[in-house]
């Protein structure tokens, strides 16, 4: 029986095997079958594939508007998963970098034809951390929207994590908005190391930081003159009803001559 005070832990800054998430997330899509393209990029979509809808209409009607995309955008999308938002992003954006670490996601994002990929659209198949450490020269001061949907950060231990913020934040153009949406720990840090659950029937790992722990995190680019516009809970009606965590919307936004160097 598995001892749940090992892979269910609270307070304590644990590390997680990040490698096992990756394989988590490409054998789920493996796995997808019949279910909609996007299912593997949604927990909750293996007790209740509606829930997908549910996730996106809210965030189409309720977050992304403020994302305020338009023809000049470059975007840089972290964790694109199967492409559940960036479809509403690759045709409107001047310019696209997505990154995912999943080689299934990103072969399907490849294959999807309801998905426009133009010139100026760039699929790169590594993690944020590899993506933040080989490509910070090359796209130094590149971006002006940062979009993050689903959750990211909670895959990545604290100082993998701090360093990609560290990186990202030079890869920022004066002016830009940062669109961040990851799920939240309400009361106490909740690490899951390798925890069996029973609603994804598989071992999964990940990090559920406070609030308080996230805006630590973002303090790189608040100390580069961001504010943090929106700090709050994603879903008006969380259908999820999780009793210690929530999905946590984070929004910043810079304007050109706030905080540079």
């Amino acid at each position: 029986m598995e001892d749940v005070s090992k892979t269910r832990i609270y307070g304590e800054n644990v590390e997680i095997d990040g490698s096992q998430v990756k394989k988590l997330y490409n054998g789920r899509s493996e796995k997808n079958g019949n279910r909609p393209v996007d299912a593997p990029t949604v927990l909750c979509s293996d007790t209740d594939i509606d829930h997908i809808e549910a996730w996106t209409r809210e965030e189409l009607e309720r977050w992304f508007p403020a994302f305020r995309l338009d023809g000049g955008s470059v975007v840089l999308e972290i964790g694109f998963g199967t492409g559940r938002m960036s479809k509403y992003i690759t045709p409107v954006a001047a310019e696209y970098v997505g990154i995912d670490y999943a080689e299934n996601f990103y072969d399907t994002f490849q294959k999807r034809e309801d998905i426009l990929k133009k010139e100026n659209t760039l699929l790169l198949n590594m993690s944020l951390e590899q993506f933040t450490e080989e490509y910070r020269e090359r796209f130094r001061g590149k971006f002006n929207r940062v979009f993050l949907s689903g959750g990211v950060f909670m895959y990545i231990n604290d100082r993998a994590a701090k360093k990609c913020v560290e990186q990202l934040a030079g890869m920022l153009q004066k002016s830009c908005i940062i669109y961040i949406s990851e799920p939240v720990a309400l009361e106490r840090r909740l690490t899951l190391n390798a925890f069996y659950s029973e609603a994804i029937q598989d071992h999964y790992s990940a990090i559920y930081r406070t609030v308080g722990e996230y805006t630590d995190l973002f303090s790189p680019f608040l100390d580069k003159g961001f504010v943090l516009k929106t700090c709050g809970e994603f879903f008006e009606n969380d259908f999820k009803k999780m009793k210690e965590t929530k999905q946590w919307i984070f929004l910043m936004e810079r304007t050109e001559g706030k905080g540079q160097e």
